[in-house]
């Protein structure tokens, strides 16, 4: 898996992942996470009975991999040395198995997680204690690896602690592996287009198993394409799609090959009620489109597929524009009503506020009356989202921006703080993502209003860290973060500057602190961390020289 424009399980639901993509150079940042789990040396009166390489189950070579040998690396310990591919000091828990190569000079090797989240590599070696004939992490598809003819050979199945948990996972050898078939619209160039009119659904069904990255894209894809006959703000859905679909992509592509691309505007996972994805895409010229159907393990399978549209300008989110404003109601201490910007579309530039220019591809309006001069807006998104929030007077046909707020960042609260406000009139706030709106599963967040300087839900509640969450900060790449000195288990993301969770974490603290190695992964630029250490969520920017 690339960096790609894709969206993924790590992105949408960072709680209940702990595994690493890995590739055989190095371990990457692109969505891993580390759990804390049993260290090397551990209990070993409940280790696998092939816990050592001396006593390694005997595995025989199979013709096609259609029955693998079931294992575990829950409760082993280290019987071996630092894997040529994995050289970041872990504690390496293993378990070993034997087989004799036979006639065979070219042997498929398939090992597959069981247990969701877990780190799973192996190494092949020719002896027990021998040399390294191969290594791989996180091994995506069967592997055809050479080999010399009759001779007996070592595997060592391991996770590395640093970057995940123990788990159960199969293992086979074999002559031949069964790989099916890619679907009849693997290709771009074999599907055939369906109209949609405006005010109309169409319904694709079909079955991404097998495919191919055919396209490029760095991810296995079918494809679906329809045709535009006017401009159209349009949904794409899945729901009804069993089992929910956990990956999707988020781009439309304007022809095939797929090069040019056109990023949605948000999404969300509550619409289908299934947890299925919604995406939607505004202001769509007449055309034909082609859309990715993602193959990944959490996104495999038949599937359907919906395409709705409705009129360009269509205000799908209620107040997409300033004269549909949701009047808010003030009251003493905070009192948050839930809302959300669901399809929203642009109304004005991107705001410079806080010292960076987001995206206001999304942004909605309320408006209040004030009843202090001094008087506050609080905003805490429920997802990811990092809320951007702008005061105006005037009125909607001559809005005169005078305050704004975006300090918190990717899923933290916000607070604008207004002064000099006069009693009586009505003031206009608008609402948006600083990132590109595809940044978060949950388009839905908290406002208030209330007289004062601060609501009560914004930077008042974060800020005796801000500044002082992450350090060193600038930094090349290595971070420390500060914690609940209570807390044990931390979530941590980390999210660039398109809105991608492109490091997503789960770290054991140790007393008030987790470090953080990145192992150069991430470029040079400005990134935003979220921090839940089950306490308190905290958001911080981060700057890597």
């Amino acid at each position: 898996m690339t960096r790609s424009i894709l969206l993924s399980t790590f992105i949408l639901m960072l709680s209940t992942f702990c595994a690493g993509q890995k590739s055989s150079t190095g371990r990457s940042f692109l969505s891993q996470s580390a759990c804390a789990h049993p260290h090397a040396g551990g209990n070993r009166g409940n280790a696998p009975a092939n816990d050592d390489c001396a006593n390694a189950q005997a595995i025989t070579v199979t013709a096609d991999c259609s029955a693998p040998v079931a294992g575990t690396t829950i409760g082993a310990t280290q019987d071996g040395g630092e894997p040529v591919c994995d050289t970041d000091a872990g504690a390496y828990l293993d378990v070993w198995y034997t087989f004799n190569s036979g006639s065979g000079t070219d042997l498929w090797i398939t090992l597959t997680p069981v247990t969701s989240g877990m780190d799973y590599a192996f190494t092949l070696q020719d002896a027990c204690g021998g040399a390294e004939v191969y290594c791989v992490t996180i091994p995506g598809s069967p592997l055809q690896i050479p080999v010399t003819a009759n001779s007996n050979y070592w595997v060592r199945v391991y996770s590395n602690e640093t970057y995940g948990p123990t788990g159960d996972f199969s293992l086979c050898v074999s002559t031949d592996v069964i790989i099916a078939p890619p679907p009849p619209n693997d290709l771009c160039t074999a599907v055939t287009a369906q109209t949609v009119s405006v005010g109309s659904t169409v319904t694709f069904t079909g079955d991404n198993t097998g495919a191919t990255d055919s396209e490029g894209l760095g991810v296995n894809s079918a494809w679906e394409a329809f045709t535009l006959t006017t401009c159209a703000d349009v949904k794409i859905d899945y729901c009804g799609t069993t089992p929910a679909f956990a990956v999707f992509y988020f781009v439309l592509f304007t022809g095939c090959p797929a090069t040019t691309g056109i990023f949605n505007g948000s999404y969300d996972s509550t619409a289908c009620g299934d947890q299925n994805y919604t995406i939607c895409f505004a202001n769509l010229e007449a055309g034909t489109y082609y859309y990715p159907i993602v193959q990944t393990a959490n996104a495999t399978g038949p599937y359907t597929l919906h395409v709705s549209t409705l009129a360009c300008g269509t205000d799908q989110a209620g107040n997409d524009e300033c004269d549909g404003a949701i009047p808010l109601t003030v009251s003493a201490d905070c009192q948050p009503s839930t809302f959300s910007n669901v399809c929203a579309t642009q109304s004005l530039d991107a705001m410079l506020c806080d010292g960076s220019l987001g995206n206001a591809n999304d942004d909605v309006w309320y408006s209040f009356t004030a009843t202090a001069s001094d008087m506050s807006v609080g905003g805490a998104p429920n997802g990811s989202m990092d809320i951007a929030m702008q005061l105006f007077s005037g009125t909607c046909a001559s809005l005169t921006a005078i305050d704004c707020a975006d300090l918190a960042g990717a899923g933290g609260p916000d607070d604008l703080q207004a002064s000099g406000l006069t009693i009586g009139d009505t003031y206009y706030l608008r609402v948006y993502d600083w990132a590109n709106s595809y940044a978060y599963q949950d388009p839905s967040y908290e406002l208030c209003v209330v007289e004062g300087l601060g609501s009560g839900v914004g930077v008042n509640d974060i800020g005796a860290l801000i500044g002082d969450l992450i350090f060193p900060n600038p930094t090349d790449g290595d971070f420390t973060v500060r914690v609940d000195p209570h807390a044990s288990q931390v979530n941590i993301s980390v999210i660039d500057a398109t809105g991608r969770v492109i490091a997503a974490q789960q770290r054991q603290a140790n007393g008030g602190l987790v470090h953080m190695r990145t192992g150069g992964a991430l470029l040079p630029g400005l990134y935003i961390v979220r921090v839940d250490d089950g306490n308190s969520v905290q958001t911080e920017r981060l700057f890597i020289r």
